[in-house]
């Protein structure tokens, strides 16, 4: 039972939401007076992953934040996702869950920059974790439909809110990556239904042993 308890505990979104942390403190802080150098190099811009190949933006900038209010922002919603959905999914399905979906996030904004937006985006640079985290809101609205587990009964009722206030709550501001949160929401909900299917059939063998 006790190891059970304590794999039940959301290590991963700990991790993560330290590893952010950190980073967001040595290059804010440490670097205080490099900040221009370490946007370039970190940031995420489609001029430069397209035509200069500099794919590591994809990761680096899943976490690195322009300030403070920037990195809490995710931090908090990082936190209030993942204690709630890593126990279901698992650490490893749960560490996948948020890169890939972190990552399709980055490619959708590289997408809609080169077809939509066109040259003006060389001087767009996009940085932080809210791909990857509305990733994790995308599986947790495709687990409160599927799932068959009371703990969740209430969430479930907010769930209409809760995904139209993250897909259009910002959508008139024109500082915030649009593009990629509606990536990142539907490359977790894919991925999040594909974990749930794993579960409801793991469910279902156990109801029909039992019975």
């Amino acid at each position: 039972m006790e190891q059970k308890e304590k794999n039940r505990r959301p290590l991963i979104t700990t991790i993560l939401v330290v590893v952010n942390a950190v980073v967001f403190l040595i290059t804010d802080l440490v670097f205080f007076h490099e900040q221009n150098r370490i946007v370039y190099y970190m940031a995420l811009n489609t001029e430069l992953v397209l035509n200069k190949g500099e794919f590591w933006r994809l990761f680096t900038s899943m976490f690195y934040h322009f300030d403070i209010e920037h990195v809490m922002f995710n931090m908090l919603m990082l936190y209030f996702v993942g204690v709630i959905i890593e126990p279901f999914f698992g650490r490893i399905r749960f560490f996948i869950l948020y890169f890939v979906s972190g990552l399709l996030a980055d490619v959708t904004s590289i997408i809609y920059n080169s077809l939509i937006v066109g040259e003006s985006s060389k001087n767009v640079f996009e940085a932080g974790a809210s791909g990857a985290v509305y990733g994790l809101f995308g599986a947790f609205a495709v687990m409160l439909m599927f799932l068959r587990d009371e703990r969740l009964k209430e969430e479930r009722r907010r769930l209409p809110l809760m995904i139209f206030f993250l897909l259009f709550g910002n959508i008139f501001n024109k500082s915030v990556g649009h593009a990629a949160h509606f990536g990142g929401f539907f490359a977790g909900a894919l991925l999040g239904a594909c974990y749930c299917i794993c579960l409801r059939k793991r469910q279902d063998g156990k109801w029909r042993t039992k019975g």
